[in-house]
C-alpha cells in the first residue's frame, strides 16, 4: 500500500479556475464561442458557463445588452443563474440540470425520429422567433449551445453573448436582418445532422459549415437517402429548403420553418392535424370557396328555372366549381344524417340536382361568399387565375377523353385535382404564396449556371408539411363526398412514373391530371420548351392513357386544328 504522506506519491492536480469557477469539462468549442461544464466554488452547484472566445471592447456595453437579451421570455430560453465578468472574461451560466447539450446527446443516442427531431427542433425556432422579433439575434448557433431536456424540451443557451448595443439605424437593422438569416440557417445545419445522423459536410461547427455555403462558398448541404434510417418525403423537403443551395429559397424567418415542422409533425401523428386541420377549421368557420363565376349564379338567383331541361341547369350549376360542390355537399350529407354512412356518395351534379330541387339549389347559391371572398385585393389575381387554369384542364380533359366518359364527371374531377390548390390560395394566400415562389427558378449564378425551383410537391412539403390534394381530400371527405371522389382528385406524382390504371375511375383520374399537367406546360413562355414539354407528357401517359401526340396536340390548341379542318375544306 501506498503512503500518501510519502515524498514520492503525487499530489492531485490543481483544480483549473475561471474566477469562482472550477472548469471540469470542455464541452464544445466553436470561433466565437465555448461551453463548459463547470462547478461554482460558492456553492458547489454543476452549471453550464457559456462564454466569448474574445473579450469585448466595452464590458460595460456587453452586460448591458446581455441582460437586455436575457429578459426575453420563452419557454426555450432559460434565465442564466448568473450573468458577469470572470478574470475579464464575460459569461453567462445555466444550471446543468436543464438536460444534454446536443453534442453530448450525439454521442449517446442513435438518430432519433422525425417527430421526436421536429418537436425539438420547433421549439428552437419558436424560441428565435422571439429573439428576432424583438431585434436581437443569437450568432453562433451550435450543437453545444442547444440543450436538450425531457419531453421535447430544448433551450437556447447564449442569447446575448455576442450581441452587440442594440442599435435602430438602417445599417444596424440590415446587419440584424442578416444575422437573423444566418441563425436560421444553423438550425437547418443542426436539423440535417441530428435527423440524417452525421454532421453537413463532416463539419461539427455550423458557422463554418455555413461560411462554405452559398453565398460564401460552393458547398452544398443536402439530406440525402443514404441517411441511417428512412426519412420521409415531406420532412427531407424541409430540411432540404432549410439548407437550399439558392439563399432565396431558404426560410427567411423562423416561424416560417418552425410552422412547416409543426404542420409535419401533426400530421404525422393525425391525417387530419397540421395544415389539414388548419383549413378544416377554416371551412367550418368561413366555408369553402367563393363564387368564382357571378354570371352564372344571377341566372340562378334570378328565378325563372321551372322551365329548364336538367342538363341545361347542370351546365349552368358546374359553371361555378363553389356552387357544384355547395350542391354535391348538401345532398351527400342530407344522404348521410338520413341512412348513415352505409350510401355511397352521390357525384354527379345532375343527379344531385333532381334530388334538392330548385328552392334548395336557391339557397346553395346564397350561401356562398360574393367573389372575392375573404380575400384581401392584392390577393386576388391569384385565385383568379388558378380558377382559370382548373376551367382549361377541364376543357383539355374532355378534349382528351375518349367516348363514353361522362363528360360532367370528367369537367368535376378535372377541377377537383385543383380543389387542394384552390382553397390553399384562398384560405392560406400567404403560404400559397410561397409555395409559387419556391417553384420558380431563381437567377443563375457562377456556382449555380442552371437553378431549378422546387417541384409543387416539394414546395407544398416544404411550407405546409403535406400535400396540396392533402388538402382537397381532407375538404372532400368533410363535406361527406366519400373516399371514391377523394382518390380521383390525387394527381399522380410528376417525379415518378404514371403508374397504369385499373379501371374506368382511374382511366378517367389519369386523363384528368394529364390535362392539368398540360395546362401547367403552357404557363411556359418559352415555345421550344413548350413543345418538348407536350411531347415529354404524351410519352409519360401513353401507356395509361394510349392518346397519340397528334390527339394530344389538337386537345391543347383547339384552335389551330379548326383552321387545319377550315384549309383542307377550302
Amino acid at each position: 500500500m501506498v503512503d500518501s504522506s510519502s515524498p514520492s506519491a503525487s499530489p492531485p492536480p490543481a483544480p483549473r479556475l475561471l474566477g469562482p469557477f472550477e472548469l471540469r469539462r470542455l464541452l464544445g468549442k466553436s470561433e466565437r464561442s465555448m461551453v463548459w461544464q463547470v462547478a461554482d466554488s460558492r456553492n458547489r452547484q454543476d452549471l453550464l458557463l457559456v462564454l466569448p472566445r474574445h473579450r469585448p471592447v466595452d464590458p460595460g456595453a456587453w452586460l448591458a445588452a446581455a441582460r437586455q437579451a436575457t429578459r426575453l421570455e420563452h419557454p426555450g430560453l432559460p434565465t442564466p443563474a448568473d450573468t458577469g465578468f470572470a478574470d475579464g472574461l464575460p459569461y453567462l451560466a445555466y444550471a446543468r440540470s436543464l438536460g444534454q447539450t446536443l453534442t453530448e446527446w450525439l454521442v449517446s443516442h442513435k438518430a432519433p425520429t422525425g417527430v421526436e427531431a421536429s418537436r425539438w427542433l420547433e421549439r428552437l425556432l419558436q424560441a428565435l422567433g422571439i429573439v428576432h422579433d424583438a431585434g436581437f439575434t443569437h450568432g453562433d448557433l451550435q450543437p453545444f449551445t442547444v440543450v436538450l431536456g425531457d419531453e421535447g424540451r430544448a433551450f437556447v443557451l447564449g442569447l446575448g453573448l455576442l450581441g452587440a448595443q442594440w442599435e435602430e439605424s438602417a445599417e444596424a437593422r440590415r446587419r440584424r436582418q442578416g444575422e437573423a438569416l444566418e441563425d436560421v440557417l444553423c438550425v437547418g445545419l443542426l436539423a440535417n445532422r441530428l435527423v440524417g445522423g452525421r454532421a453537413p459536410l463532416e463539419c461539427t461547427d455550423t458557422r463554418e459549415t455555413l461560411l462554405r455555403m452559398p453565398p460564401h462558398g460552393p458547398e452544398i448541404v443536402r439530406l440525402g437517402f443514404e441517411s441511417t434510417h428512412p426519412v420521409d418525403d415531406a420532412l427531407r423537403a424541409i430540411l432540404n429548403r432549410s439548407t437550399a443551395t439558392q439563399p432565396t429559397h431558404r426560410y427567411l424567418q423562423a416561424w416560417a420553418f418552425a410552422r412547416a415542422l409543426e404542420g409535419w409533425r401533426e400530421r404525422a401523428q393525425n391525417p387530419e392535424g397540421g395544415s389539414v386541420a388548419r383549413l378544416l377549421d377554416r371551412l367550418t368557420r368561413y366555408g369553402g370557396l367563393p363564387v368564382t363565376r357571378p354570371e352564372a349564379l344571377k341566372s340562378i338567383q334570378a328565378g325563372g328555372l321551372e322551365g329548364r331541361h336538367v342538363g341545361e341547369l347542370t351546365g349552368l350549376v358546374m359553371q361555378d366549381l363553389a356552387l357544384s360542390l355547395e350542391v354535391l355537399r348538401r345532398v351527400n350529407l342530407a344522404r348521410r344524417r338520413e341512412g348513415g354512412s352505409g350510401y355511397s356518395a352521390i357525384l354527379n351534379v345532375g343527379k344531385a340536382l333532381a334530388l334538392i330541387g330548385l328552392k334548395e339549389l336557391s339557397a346553395a347559391a346564397q350561401a356562398l361568399r360574393p367573389w372575392p371572398g375573404l380575400l384581401a385585393p392584392e390577393r386576388v389575381v391569384s385565385l383568379r387565375l388558378a380558377v382559370a387554369r382548373a376551367h382549361k384542364a377541364a376543357e383539355i380533359a374532355e378534349r382528351l377523353a375518349p367516348r363514353g366518359y361522362d363528360p360532367d364527371m370528367l369537367r368535376l374531377t378535372a377541377l377537383g385535382q385543383n380543389l387542394g390548390r384552390l382553397l390553399a390560395s384562398y384560405h392560406m394566400p400567404d403560404e400559397s404564396e410561397q409555395i409559387d415562389r419556391l417553384q420558380v427558378a431563381p437567377e443563375p449564378t457562377e456556382a449555380v449556371p442552371s437553378p431549378r425551383g422546387l417541384s409543387e410537391r416539394q414546395a407544398a412539403f416544404a411550407v405546409l408539411g403535406c400535400e396540396l390534394d392533402d388538402l382537397g381530400v381532407a375538404a372532400l371527405r368533410a363535406w361527406g363526398l366519400g373516399d371514391e371522389f377523394a382518390q380521383l382528385i390525387r394527381r399522380p406524382d410528376p417525379e415518378q412514373p404514371v403508374p397504369h390504371g385499373s379501371g374506368d375511375l382511374d382511366g378517367l383520374r389519369l386523363i384528368c391530371a394529364m390535362a392539368n399537367e398540360l395546362v401547367t406546360l403552357l404557363a411556359q413562355r418559352d415555345l421550344k420548351r413548350r413543345r418538348i414539354g407536350l411531347e415529354l407528357i404524351t410519352r409519360r401517359y401513353a401507356r395509361t392513357v394510349g392518346l397519340s401526340l397528334e390527339v394530344v396536340h389538337m386537345a391543347v390548341y383547339p384552335e389551330s386544328a379548326q383552321a387545319s379542318i377550315q384549309h383542307t375544306l377550302a
